[in-house]
């Protein structure tokens, strides 16, 4: 009977003791989820400002990237309108400029035109002036008595009369612009006349003259080389070699044309023609200079 009232004594205050535990238990479970949700609580706080803090420093750089570009619009505005300014102020002196540099250059075309038509004139008049005075001193002169013989006395002096007055009319055909005509004046004139120290020559180097204005230019070099080679030296030499020179390198006989510059240049160095002359010979030597003649060589 004792016995089994401790039995139910034991078993009671097992119970107890369990109940007793299982309540600890429970108030440090309460306790620990208590701690969890204030670390919670506490980090999301910290979270929180993290997140104020990051949208502040956000929305500062939004402001100064705002700033920035209203700054740099203004500045692209203002940068364009000066440009824009100096391009107005540039372009109406260079308009300007460049009316007054059209006007300068019709006035010289026109001027040039003017001097041309009375140089053309100043020519007309000479060339009748002399054929007015040989006119006269024909005129004038005595009438010679009949030679005994086409060599008599009187033989050279008519020849010469003859001479002088086909070669003026040659020479006015030649100086009018009518080339053919005065190409077969010259050439009768030459095989008429062939000993005439003064015109033959003249006769000769105009024929290269005539060819060079058809753009014959192998002919232009035969009619030139022919005044060198049958004439003694004369006045119409040194035109005649400077002709050749310059027929030479339109034909792109460069090597042929330097040495003929370069013979003029040395025989005869006080020449109006010099100054050229060796400006040819500079383009002459340049490596760049294109072909004046494109390789075409123009002959009767």
């Amino acid at each position: 009977m004792k016995f089994s009232r401790l039995l139910v004594s034991g078993f009671m205050l097992g119970g107890l003791l369990q109940a007793q535990s299982e309540k600890d238990l429970i108030r440090e479970v309460q306790r620990d989820v208590a701690q969890l949700q204030n670390q919670i609580r506490q980090s999301k706080d910290a979270q929180d400002q993290k997140n104020a803090e990051l949208e502040a420093l956000l929305k500062q750089t939004l402001d100064a990237n705002s700033k920035l570009v209203a700054s740099l619009g203004a500045l692209q505005q203002t940068m364009t309108s000066a440009v824009a300014a100096q391009q107005d102020k540039l372009v109406q002196p260079i308009t300007s400029m460049s009316t007054r540099v059209d006007q300068m250059s019709q006035s010289f075309g026109a001027l040039q035109t003017t001097m041309d038509e009375l140089t053309r004139r100043l020519a007309r008049n000479d060339e009748k002036l002399t054929e007015i005075l040989n006119n006269v001193k024909t005129l004038s002169a005595p009438p010679a008595a009949p030679p005994p013989s086409a060599a008599g006395p009187g033989a050279g002096t008519t020849a010469g009369a003859s001479a002088d007055v086909a070669f003026q009319a040659a020479e006015r055909d030649f100086r009018s612009g009518q080339n053919q005509l005065a190409m077969d004046e010259f050439r009768a004139f030459i095989a008429q006349f062939p000993t005439s120290a003064e015109n033959a020559p003249k006769a000769q180097y105009y024929m290269g003259v005539i060819y060079d204005r058809g753009q014959q230019y192998e002919d232009s070099v035969k009619a030139y080389d022919a005044v060198l080679e049958r004439y003694q030296e004369n006045p119409i030499t040194r035109d005649a070699l400077y002709g050749k020179a310059v027929a030479l390198m339109k034909l792109d006989r460069n090597v042929e044309a330097k040495k003929e510059f370069t013979a003029f240049i040395a025989k005869y160095p006080t020449d109006d023609k010099v100054a050229q002359a060796r400006q040819y010979l500079r383009e002459l030597s340049s490596p760049a200079r294109p072909p004046l003649n494109n390789g075409k060589k123009r002959t009767k």
